[in-house]
């Protein structure tokens, strides 16, 4: 996910200067001064927009120009390396598989195969790696107003610890403070058993009694139905949910299984400022019915809409192995596509020329490239579409499993600080959607890296000149500010100990310099085979610290503890 801010260090450094009001989005303090940095933070001064031109591939124009200024590019100073054939793709990067797990393709009779249009054809066996996976079948229905949604949910949940689990929770993320909906369960059954739920943490967690406890190894099946009322106003949250500006965003919209674990049923509260989801890997199938002037994108691959009398349309939608599912709908949508190593890529805007569709363009170009360098990098994406979806959130951008959403306020001003937050968000798909970690309680380990990932695309694809001036103007100057501002602290506590102003400066900025003294100390060939050992041995699963550290020494043959305790819970006093 991607913050705003205003509060940007000062620095008697022109291009450093310049960098910083390029990627403000990485000063994190109150995401809800969007006005504020999108329609009235100008550029630094007249005599910067053309050493911006030089660095970036964007807009030189103040964010609000009165008159329309044409942008300036750079053309890159290469292609991201190394760079896979559109016709020759390589084969997936093995993942680590149980013992018995067959890994043939999925066949017409495996019980995952309608989840096969999601994944590309090289990956079809990962749809049965996981036998036990959670399996969602959900029927969505928007009503006219756009304003509320009724559900029908079948939940298939095979209880993969080693304890008999006495209860089995639900999340209900739209009743938390950062979501700002109402979401009520009823009809809830078990094997056909009516049941009843009991609500905990402000409606936000449902529990559900079993009994006699779930066994180890053994399975059940949930069915309710669930009514939602989507927030239309207000200043609470992201707008990751609601309906705002003619544009449904239905985010977390469905009763979740949270992840048990050795903290048992994680379902605490987040703050507002941080990720509030964590969940495993599962499997999806949606039917989302909305009216029929709507245009749908969402987590993995969805059917053309069928006429349903009375509901408007309805769209089929499946995934792959996928640990959320996200929906966006509007009336105005348009959609450019562009191949990259067997993904298709989509850049999802308004459509309002002739600004929102050169920020759609943008977006696209930014999203392809970095598909393109991560794949190359870190390993092959496996599903069929990613899509990049200008929605009026409020916040720089925000990551689901297959999808982004990126703040309209970049497509219409043409804002500089796009290609950072784009770059961002797509490299989620590899911190976050394939590799899960705990965002909630360990959220250094997919933020700080994919803060880092987005340098490494900078530099791969401007230049080592730039990317030198994005460290020190983007990191190492906010790191330096929180120790002489007295606010240093450690970058591995969860989302919770960290207030709002300093969440972003710890997680975000001072993070990333953890990633690049290791890169420092172990050289170039060994952190890029890390990355891609971390990604292999963690593909789908949820690494820990612990796992990373244990990619680290597979590699070196050293976890480097040393540095990783400095960097990840070490504080600087002056």
């Amino acid at each position: 996910m991607h913050k705003l801010t205003s509060d940007l260090p000062h620095t008697s450094h022109p291009a450093s200067r310049v960098l910083r009001l390029a990627s403000q989005e990485t000063r994190f303090s109150m995401r809800w001064y969007i006005a504020r940095n999108l329609v009235s933070a100008p550029l630094a001064s007249s005599i910067f927009p053309l050493l911006l031109c030089l660095v970036l591939t964007v807009a030189c124009c103040p964010a609000m120009p009165p008159t329309p200024t044409p942008p300036c590019t750079l053309t890159p100073v290469h292609t991201p390396t190394p760079t896979l054939s559109e016709t020759d793709t390589p084969a997936p990067t093995p993942t680590p598989q149980p013992d018995d797990v067959a890994t043939a393709s999925a066949t017409s009779d495996s019980p995952f195969s309608d989840h096969a249009p999601a994944l590309r054809g090289d990956f079809l066996a990962d749809l049965e790696l996981f036998p036990d996976a959670t399996r969602y079948e959900i029927e969505l229905t928007v009503d006219p107003s756009m304003t509320v949604i009724t559900g029908h949910e079948r939940v298939a949940y095979t209880n993969t610890e080693d304890v008999p689990l006495a209860d089995l929770y639900l999340r209900l993320f739209p009743n938390t403070p950062g979501y700002g909906g109402a979401m009520t369960a009823h009809n809830v059954s078990v094997d056909g058993e009516p049941t009843v739920p009991v609500d905990e943490l402000g409606g936000s967690a449902v529990r559900i009694p079993l009994d006699p406890p779930l066994e180890p190894g053994a399975s059940l099946d949930l069915v309710l139905d669930f009514t939602l009322e989507v927030p239309t106003e207000g200043d609470l949250g992201y707008r990751q949910l609601g309906y705002y500006d003619g544009y449904l965003a239905l985010a977390n919209a469905y009763p979740l299984v949270p992840v048990y674990d050795d903290e048992g049923w994680n379902v605490e509260v987040a703050p507002t400022h941080g990720d509030a989801v964590y969940s495993e890997t599962a499997f999806y199938t949606v039917h989302l019915s909305a009216p029929e002037e709507m245009t749908l994108l969402a987590s993995g691959t969805c059917s053309a809409p069928e006429p349903n009398p009375g509901a408007g349309v309805t769209w089929t939608c499946v995934t792959g192995p996928m640990r959320d599912f996200v929906a966006v709908l509007g009336p105005e949508y348009q959609v450019a596509s562009h191949t990259v190593e067997g993904v298709t890529v989509n850049s999802a805007f308004y459509a309002k020329p002739p600004r929102n569709t050169e920020g759609g363009a943008r977006a696209l170009d930014y999203a392809s490239e970095a598909a393109r360098l991560f794949s190359a990098r870190f390993g092959l994406y496996p599903f069929t579409e990613l899509d990049v979806v200008e929605t009026p959130t409020r916040a720089g951008g925000i990551e689901y499993p297959g999808l982004v959403v990126i703040n309209s306020g970049y497509y219409e001003t043409l804002s500089d600080r796009m290609e950072w937050v784009v770059v961002h968000e797509v490299g989620h798909q590899w911190w976050y959607s394939l590799v899960g970690n705990d965002q909630v309680d360990e959220p250094w380990l997919d933020e700080a890296l994919v803060q880092y990932s987005t340098l490494l695309y900078y530099e791969n694809r401007y230049g080592t000149e730039l990317a030198a001036e994005l460290l020190e103007g983007v990191f190492e100057q906010a790191h330096e500010d929180l120790i002489t501002s007295g606010r240093d602290a450690s970058v591995g506590l969860p989302v919770a100990a960290y207030s709002g102003e300093d969440y972003g400066p710890v997680v975000y900025q001072k993070g990333p310099l953890y990633f690049h003294a290791l890169r420092q100390e172990v050289g170039e060939e060994d952190f890029w085979a890390i990355l891609q050992t971390y990604f292999t041995l963690n593909r789908y699963g949820v690494a820990t610290p612990e796992d990373w550290l244990a990619a680290v020494e597979a590699v070196t043959g050293d976890e480097h503890r040393a540095l990783y305790e400095q960097w990840i819970w070490g504080t600087e006093e002056r």
